[in-house]
């Protein structure tokens, strides 16, 4: 389960009000509450609406007060999942550092989060396994096994696997993943 204390104390870091968070992020109030007492796990487009609403990486969300390193190794590695989405996500750059990050997403068939998102920086990702559909504002772009794409993070955009079967990807992101 998604550990929403964090969420939590990052909120009182900043001394924002569960409305304050909510008219900043777009989530509402009993959501971000419920999420706060882990009694749920967000999806994804949520988790990325509420780092915009805190002004934080999803890096940042995720890190830990360990020392960072240049080297995260394949067994080290921070998986997140987010059942809602059904994702995962691993983060391949250390989770501190830097202003560009990696992950692996892999996405199981029938994700059904339907919210476009935007952040700053920008995207390019490469398909190791399956296939999924990338929709870049009202556009609709299929990649298969070994096709890649880059793209303005500023674009709405989402991404899903239209198949039945999983789907893996690498993507690395500049600026802040929010």
């Amino acid at each position: 389960m998604f550990d929403g204390r964090k969420i939590r104390q990052l909120r009182g870091e900043q001394n924002l009000s569960l409305k304050e968070l909510s008219d900043r992020s777009g989530v509402s109030l009993s959501m971000i509450s419920q999420i706060e007492r882990r009694n749920t796990d967000p999806t994804l487009t949520t988790v990325y609406k509420l780092c915009n609403g805190l002004n934080i990486s999803i890096s940042t969300l995720l890190g830990t007060d360990e020392e960072t390193t240049q080297i995260v190794r394949k067994n080290e590695r921070k998986i997140v999942t987010f059942p809602q989405s059904h994702s995962s996500y691993q983060m391949l750059t250390p989770i501190n550092e830097g202003t560009i990050e990696m992950i692996m997403i892999h996405l199981e068939a029938g994700q059904e989060d339907q919210q476009l998102v935007e952040h700053s920086g920008e995207e390019c990702g490469l398909i190791t396994q399956g296939e999924m559909t990338i929709v870049l504002g009202n556009q609709e772009i299929i990649l298969h096994e070994g096709d890649s794409i880059r793209f303005n993070s500023s674009t709405p955009h989402r991404f899903f696997n239209h198949s039945k079967e999983t789907a893996i990807s690498i993507w690395a992101m500049t600026g802040r993943v929010l």
